[in-house]
């Protein structure tokens, strides 16, 4: 049953003794993400967003990781089943808590940083978003838009309507929001007009065709084209050589991430580039 629901529901699926292995496997996953939530396992770590021109972060965007005894287990291993079981809720709200935690050290440090944080579809369906939000800013005295959500596209999906009222809402309380992933997804161009969205992230794959493919050089400035004239700031993610910043630069895309300037590291890593103010990647 649960292997014909798996790949779309509405069929049926004959008995293998492969599937009771699968079934098993899932379960025993299923246990240690949940025995690793009671345990505390699960860790923030942080990629900054980066200016362009300066090379001064500017913010970061929140990486959830899975300490698991000596191994650091990265999110695609568990943030689907984490979903599917509803465990992802409570599991964002604590890395939330964390994060903010850090963020408030780091604005000691260099005020106005920001943070980016990855929201799942589910937690738009929740009436407590909003309140909880609002709770824990308060909690730890920070200006509202120093959070930033982010939403994927997929997540319109399914009750775009509710979406759109929860965003709406959120826009109320001084939260910014960004769209991730943006050029990559289903939705249409006219949700644009309907979200109050303050970023588009362009997508890594875009990115790394710069200086190789002109058409998603075209795609870029296009993107960037299109945020400015929504009145909208643009993130270019997953950048990775000289060639990619100076072009980035050229085009006035001001706020970048990715590997030339850090990969995603722990909170006192953050705080000792702050501290040091000596990482920097200007062109």
């Amino acid at each position: 049953m649960y292997h014909a629901k798996q790949i779309g529901r509405n069929t049926f699926q004959f008995f293998t003794s492969r599937m009771n292995v699968e079934a098993n496997q899932r379960l025993h996953a299923e246990f240690n993400i949940k025995q690793g939530f009671e345990q505390n396992q699960f860790i923030n770590h942080y990629q900054p967003v980066v200016d362009s021109v300066t090379g001064k972060a500017k913010g970061a965007e929140l990486l959830m990781r899975w300490q698991r005894k000596d191994k650091l287990i990265m999110p695609d291993e568990f943030i689907s089943i984490a979903e599917e079981i509803a465990l992802i809720i409570p599991m964002t709200e604590a890395a939330i808590r964390r994060g903010l935690a850090d963020l408030k050290e780091w604005r000691k440090q260099r005020d106005g940083l920001f943070l980016f944080v990855n929201l799942a579809a589910i937690h738009f369906s929740k009436d407590s978003l909003v309140p909880f939000l609002q709770d824990i800013i308060k909690e730890f005295d920070l200006p509202a838009n120093a959070l930033k959500l982010e939403v994927t596209e997929s997540t319109l999906i399914k009750e775009p309507h509710k979406v759109i009222e929860r965003m709406h809402a959120l826009t109320k309380l001084g939260v910014s929001l960004a769209l991730d992933d943006f050029g990559t997804g289903y939705s249409s161009l006219n949700y644009l007009k309907q979200l109050p969205l303050d970023v588009l992230k362009i997508d890594r794959s875009f990115i790394s065709g710069i200086g190789v493919d002109s058409a998603d050089e075209a795609i870029v400035e296009a993107t960037l084209v299109l945020a400015n004239n929504l009145c909208m700031n643009c993130i270019a993610e997953g950048f990775e050589t000289k060639e990619q910043l100076a072009y980035l630069a050229e085009i006035k895309c001001y706020a970048i991430q990715g590997y030339l300037y850090s990969k995603p590291v722990d909170a006192k890593t953050i705080m000792q580039y702050l501290i040091d103010d000596t990482v920097d990647i200007t062109i």
